[in-house]
């Protein structure tokens, strides 16, 4: 299947995760190193172990952002995130 350039295909769970990683992560001053790779490292192995939902347009975003306010589904981001930081930490790439 051909996809035109108008039309782009977008995981809502990147905004999401990343948001919820600043928030809770960077912001906070927690992590044992804070350089770019490590961060990147962590959202993306964070991402592979979450279900994608993804989306074409911005009301499927909003959709998707809104079903997310969920306290058990931000439950799981965390829970997805925390591991992905004690991975990363134990073996960083640099």
């Amino acid at each position: 299947m051909f996809f035109s350039r108008e039309l782009s295909i977008f995981n809502a769970m990147e905004p999401i995760v990343s948001g919820l990683f600043d928030e809770h992560y960077v912001k906070t001053g927690i992590l044992k190193c804070s350089c770019e790779q490590c961060q990147m490292d962590i959202v993306l192995l964070a991402l592979n172990h979450l279900p994608p939902h993804y989306t074409s347009g911005q009301a499927g975003e909003a959709y998707i952002k809104a079903i997310y306010q969920e306290p058990q589904l931000q439950s799981d981001i965390l829970r997805e995130l925390t591991k992905a930081v004690q991975v990363i930490e134990e073996s960083p790439r640099h």
